[in-house]
């Protein structure tokens, strides 16, 4: 009997080892994975904090249009335009934030071009250094601070027409983009919602196609072409009047200037007023811009733009007489109507086309697909009046429709890149051309162009 209680003593007595034995290595493991997992946070915890609170973003836009453009040309001799097709543009913008304090940005425009093939071009590239509450500095490639169409308006997720009004698309009076460095800020004056807003920046300036009366704005200057150039001072200044609390809505008014060389010593001077003010469903702006430009034969080249805009979303309509699909679907409309013009002394032959009959001079910006502006570039004083209806299918998804009715007005003169005064330009100049005004190269019959 003894010897049995011995016995089970002792088998228990190993059991409890064993029991021991497997605790401390399970207590072992747990202090193990404890580490591990505390290890993991740990460089979970230190990575998240050197990539930023935000990392990584893609945003932008895609959309299909079909275009029905039928023009007839306002400069003699020239053929009439017209384009029926469909065509894409696609426009992701690419955001990165390593810190809180670092954004880089990067948008690219994609489009099909005349001859059917497909591009890419980069339209924007910087980087934000977020100083503090209050000051922010910009360098690299930026949209033109200029006014506030470039900058605020011109991305096709926030302009509610299709096309850009005269002063930014097919004719532009200032820059779209610069190369350089920006500064920016603003502060508070009063009560909430009356702020002030400034951008002061310099960069390589504004170049041209050519050192002549009535050439085209280059959209960016290159690194080859700055190294003529003076660089350019622009400054921004924006007020907002009305307090958020006295619901009377929403006005921002602004002024800017742009100076700077764009050819060796000759000056380039713009300056321009703008504003803007919505209401609930009452949303209009408008600007006005003035250059001036020295010519290197001692001469000047003057021009000016400006548009009007104004839309009124009907979600806050009332139509009980209709039925009730019926009136949502009014409601999802959206009316504009915007009135655009330039005013220049001329135009260059190879910026814009070439008259039939002549090969030998072809322009390289024929009415595309791209359609970033109107067609009544052909007239150096343009005006359009546009109409619009956007049908608001979701807060991100909306269908544009627009109708452009081109204006010109009489004037100007049509020029060469070589500086030579090839025609008189407007609805109101005779049929005939003198032949003194002709290039030597180009061939000429009595009363029109062959």
């Amino acid at each position: 009997m003894i010897q049995e209680l011995e016995h089970r003593v002792q088998v228990i007595e190993s059991q409890n080892l064993e029991l021991k034995n497997a605790n401390g290595q399970l207590q072992a493991k747990l202090e193990e994975q404890t580490e591990n997992v505390s290890s993991a946070s740990d460089f979970s915890q230190a990575f998240q904090q050197y990539l930023g609170s935000h990392t990584f973003q893609v945003a932008g836009a895609a959309g299909v249009d079909f275009i029905y453009d039928k023009q007839s040309s306002a400069l003699r001799g020239m053929a009439h335009q017209s384009a029926n097709t469909f065509t894409m543009d696609w426009e992701p913008l690419i955001l990165y934030r390593p810190l809180d304090w670092i954004l880089f940005e990067a948008s690219f425009d994609g489009a099909f071009a005349r001859d059917g093939s497909t591009g890419m071009s980069v339209s924007l590239m910087d980087f934000h250094i977020f100083l503090n509450d209050y000051l922010d500095v910009v360098t690299g490639l930026f949209d033109q601070p200029f006014g506030d169409w470039y900058e605020s308006q011109s991305p096709m997720w926030v302009n509610r027409f299709i096309t850009a009004p005269l002063p930014f698309g097919a004719e532009p009076v200032v820059p779209p983009s610069e190369m350089g460095i920006q500064v920016r800020g603003g502060m508070q004056w009063g009560a909430r919602g009356q702020d002030f807003d400034y951008t002061l920046w310099t960069g390589n300036g504004p170049s041209f196609t050519a050192p002549v009366l009535g050439a085209a704005l280059n959209a960016v200057t290159g690194v080859a072409t700055s190294k003529t150039n003076g660089k350019s001072i622009g400054a921004r200044f924006r007020f907002y009047p009305i307090p958020v609390d006295t619901n009377f809505g929403r006005l921002e008014i602004g002024a800017s200037t742009l100076n700077g060389k764009w050819f060796d010593g000759d000056w380039y001077n713009a300056w321009g007023v703008d504003f803007s003010y919505f209401r609930q469903s009452l949303r209009t702006r408008g600007e006005w811009m003035t250059a001036y430009r020295q010519l290197p034969d001692g001469t000047s080249d003057n021009r000016q733009g400006w548009y009007v805009q104004a839309s009124y979303l009907l979600n806050g309509l009332k139509l009980p007489f209709l039925p009730e699909e019926a009136s949502r679907i009014v409601q999802r409309l959206e009316p504009l109507i915007r009135y655009s013009g330039v005013n220049q002394h001329a135009v260059v032959q190879e910026d814009i086309g070439a008259f039939p009959g002549f090969p030998q001079v072809v322009g390289q910006n024929i009415p595309d697909f791209e359609f970033k502006g109107s067609p009544a570039r052909f007239a150096p004083h343009s005006r359009e009046v546009a109409f619009g209806l956007d049908y608001w299918i979701a807060p991100s998804i909306v269908w544009k429709n627009e109708l452009d009715i081109e204006l010109p007005r009489a004037g100007g003169l049509l020029t060469s890149a070589a500086g030579r005064q090839v025609a008189p330009a407007g609805a109101t100049w005779p049929d005939r051309v003198r032949p003194d005004v002709l290039p030597a190269e180009v061939t000429r019959s009595p009363g029109k162009f062959i």
